[in-house]
C-alpha cells in the first residue's frame, strides 16, 4: 500500500468529520456504488450530515438499486462545498472524471482507490494498489477504527468485492478477499440477496442487448480477441439505456481463446458518434490498461476503458492493432 494517509487516520478522520461528500466516478460499476452507499451508511451511523454525489445523468445500473441512499444521490452538477467539508471520493483513478474546480473548494478531498493509475489528485491519498476492490479498503478502514459495521454496510462492501471479483473468478481474488466475503457474511451481508438482484434479476431489455452483442461479435488475431459494438439504435430497440451495458462484455470474455474482450457502446448522453469503450483481459498477461490510455482512458491491468470519437471503423481498426501488438 502507498499513499500518505493509513487506514486508522482515514478511520479517525471519520470520528470527527463536520461534514462529508461522498462521491464515486461517473457511470459507477458495483464496486463504486457498494463504496459509496457502505460510507453514506457509515457517516449516518455515526451522525455525521453527508450526501452522494454521483456526477453525470445516466441511470444508474438497474442491477444496484436495491442499495439504500441511492435514490437520494445528486446527479448533474457537482454540489458546492465548503472548508468544514470533506469530499471522499472513492474507486475514481483520476480527477478529470470529476468537478476538478468543485473538489478545490471542499476542505480536504480524501482519495480512496484500488487502481494502479490513479494519478494521487487528493490532498490526502490512501491507495491499495493490491486490494481486490475499493470496498476492501473501506473495509479495512472500517476495521482499523473499530467502527461498526452492520448487516447494511455489510451487504454493499460485499456488494463491490463480488462484482470487481467477478464473482471470485479473477485473478484478483486473494485469500484476503475470502476471508473479507467471510467476515461480511458473519456481519450480515445477504450474499443471496445480492447474488439475485446482480445476477439474476436482469431485464428483458438488457438480455436483448446482449442478444446483438454476440449476433455482431468479431473474432481477431486467431481468436485472441473478440469484438462487439452497440450502436444508439440498438439501444432504442431493445428499450434500454446506457446503464443496461453493465456485464455485457462478459458474454464476450467468456468465450474459450479469447484473452481480449472489446465493447464499444455509442453514448447516448454525449456527442453523436461518440463511442465509450470497454476493455477486459481475461487471463491478465494482457495490460488493457496500456490500451486504454492511448485514449485517454485507464482503469485497472485486466478491466479498462476509455471515451472517443468515431468513425466506429476506424476505431475497431484500432483495437485490432493495438491488442495485436500485445498479444
Amino acid at each position: 500500500m502507498t499513499g500518505d494517509i493509513t487506514h486508522a487516520e482515514v478511520a479517525a478522520r471519520l470520528r470527527s468529520e463536520r461534514q462529508m461528500v461522498i462521491m464515486a466516478h461517473e457511470n459507477p460499476d458495483g464496486d463504486a456504488l457498494g463504496c459509496v452507499v457502505a460510507l453514506a451508511l457509515m457517516a449516518q451511523n455515526l451522525g455525521i450530515p453527508h450526501c452522494i454525489y454521483l456526477p453525470g445523468r445516466a441511470p444508474l445500473p438497474a442491477e444496484y438499486t436495491f442499495l439504500p441512499g441511492l435514490d437520494r444521490a445528486l446527479r448533474g452538477p457537482m454540489p458546492k462545498m465548503e472548508a468544514t467539508t470533506t469530499a471522499y471520493v472513492l474507486d475514481c483513478a483520476t480527477a478529470n472524471r470529476l468537478d476538478v474546480e468543485g473538489l478545490r473548494c471542499a476542505g480536504a478531498c480524501i482519495n480512496i482507490d484500488h487502481h494502479h493509475d490513479n494519478t494521487r489528485f487528493g490532498t490526502l491519498n490512501l491507495l491499495d494498489f493490491e486490494a481486490a476492490s475499493a470496498t476492501q479498503i473501506l473495509f479495512d478502514i472500517f476495521m482499523s477504527g473499530n467502527l461498526p459495521i452492520d448487516a447494511r454496510i455489510a451487504t454493499a462492501l460485499y456488494v463491490g468485492l463480488t462484482t470487481d471479483t467477478g464473482r471470485f473468478q479473477y485473478s484478483n481474488t486473494t485469500p484476503a478477499a475470502h476471508r473479507m466475503a467471510a467476515r461480511l457474511q458473519e456481519m450480515g451481508a445477504d450474499v443471496a440477496a445480492v447474488a439475485h438482484e446482480i445476477y439474476e434479476s436482469m431485464a428483458l431489455s438488457k438480455v436483448l442487448l446482449i442478444r446483438r452483442a454476440l449476433e455482431r461479435m468479431q473474432l481477431h488475431l486467431d481468436g485472441g480477441l473478440a469484438v462487439s459494438w452497440l450502436t444508439a439504435e440498438d439501444f432504442a430497440e431493445a428499450g434500454a439505456d446506457e446503464s443496461q451495458t453493465e456485464g455485457v462484455i462478459d458474454s464476450l470474455r467468456m468465450i474459450k481463446g479469447v484473452r481480449v474482450a472489446a465493447l464499444l457502446r455509442e453514448r447516448l448522453n454525449g456527442a453523436r458518434g461518440e463511442y465509450k469503450g470497454s476493455l477486459r483481459s481475461t487471463d491478465g498477461s494482457i495490460d488493457v490498461s496500456a490500451v486504454a490510455h492511448q485514449r485517454g482512458g485507464g482503469g485497472h491491468l485486466q478491466a479498462a476503458g476509455f471515451t472517443a470519437a468515431g468513425p466506429l471503423e476506424d476505431l475497431l481498426e484500432w483495437l485490432v492493432r493495438e491488442v495485436g501488438t500485445r498479444l
